[in-house]
């Protein structure tokens, strides 16, 4: 292997030796020195493109200008794009909703920030306000409430809210189905500049003709509670101590009387002669809440879940809201859970005093 290097280094150094013999020495004819001038050019020529690659790789190495990123935040696409040209930087344009309709055609995000030190000619890429999702009030006459509060939710899940229905909502009876939209302020078309109440009148449907109220008098509470479930007729019962003559449990003031004409929004208050604290290892109450005032009626359930976890329903009804008051016998420990559409909205548990 030595002698081996030893002949190659030999061999490179003749060779470097009769290059040098041959451009500056040797024969002197016109042939020998034309050739001798045309192979310094080449040489000289090879060597210029080596050292002019050398050079343009360093610079490379060093990279280019630095400059610094502007702030364009809040100005108009055009101005924003003009600063960016005045500092070497290539723009790239990006565009989506925003939730401030003044915003459109202005820039709200960039990216690199604005003061980072980047080489010239780097990309920066900047948002453009498209505008607000929703610029104008549609004209929701004639939809269903619960249709329109979905899809304004789902609408502005996202962006800030430009628009929400003002609560309470009126209600009036009319032909329409209920929870149909009859007017609405802003009228369609408004332009939104910012968050904006939308204002509605919506059907409860035609109003129900006017009743000849039932007596519930001389029958026990456990009797009346089925009745009055069937008939829909809200009510909330109290319990007074039993005069001579009066039978615990049983139904003893009724108001409004028996025989008034009353229209579907009337709650009927019973009177019961207060019945034994226990019965048949049973306690009495009255589970008692306050439900919101609703604008249309409610289905509404109240069930007993005993101890073991055994379920049964004690009622089922269609109700406006507002008090609910229902005496009941349960065993200790029973949860009496009342609901609404099938979802809880409270819990009693009964106990011993």
């Amino acid at each position: 292997m030595s002698f081996f290097l030893k002949s190659v280094g030999s061999g490179i150094a003749s060779g470097v030796k009769g290059f040098f013999r041959f451009i500056f020495g040797g024969d002197e004819s016109e042939e020998s020195r034309w050739l001798r001038i045309l192979v310094l050019v080449g040489v000289l020529t090879i060597g210029l493109a080596v050292i002019a690659g050398f050079s343009a790789f360093f610079l490379t190495l060093q990279g280019e200008e630095q400059t610094m990123v502007p702030e364009i935040r809040g100005t108009d696409l055009v101005d924003a794009l003009i600063d960016l040209q005045e500092k070497g930087l290539i723009p790239h344009t990006q565009v989506r909703y925003s939730s401030d309709p003044a915003l459109k055609g202005k820039i709200i995000d960039q990216r690199p920030a604005p003061g980072s030190l980047v080489k010239a000619g780097k990309r920066v890429t900047i948002t453009v306000s498209q505008g607000a999702i929703v610029d104008k009030v549609e004209n929701f006459v004639g939809q269903d409430i619960e249709e329109v509060r979905t899809r304004l939710l789902t609408l502005f899940a996202t962006y800030k809210p430009l628009l929400r229905i003002q609560e309470p909502v009126s209600y009036v009876f009319n032909q329409a189905p209920v929870g149909t939209i009859l007017e609405q302020k802003p009228e369609p078309d408004t332009d939104l500049a910012g968050l904006t109440d939308l204002v509605l009148i919506v059907s409860r449907g035609p109003q129900t003709p006017r009743v000849k109220l039932a007596s519930y008098l001389g029958i026990t509470f456990r009797q009346a509670i089925p009745l009055l479930a069937k008939n829909n007729v809200p009510f909330v019962f109290s319990v007074v101590d039993a005069a001579a003559g009066q039978t615990p449990e049983f139904i003893i003031g009724q108001t409004p009387a028996p025989g008034t004409d009353v229209g579907p929004d009337t709650r009927l208050e019973l009177k019961i002669a207060r019945p034994a604290k226990t019965q048949d290892r049973q306690l009495f109450g009255i589970f008692q809440c306050a439900l919101p005032t609703y604008p249309v009626w409610v289905d509404m359930q109240l069930d007993a879940q005993t101890p073991t976890g055994e379920r049964r329903t004690l009622f089922t009804m269609k109700h406006p809201g507002g008090a609910v008051a229902v005496p009941y016998y349960e065993e200790p420990n029973t949860t009496l859970i009342l609901s609404i559409f099938g979802r809880e909205v409270y819990r009693d548990m009964v106990i011993a005093n």
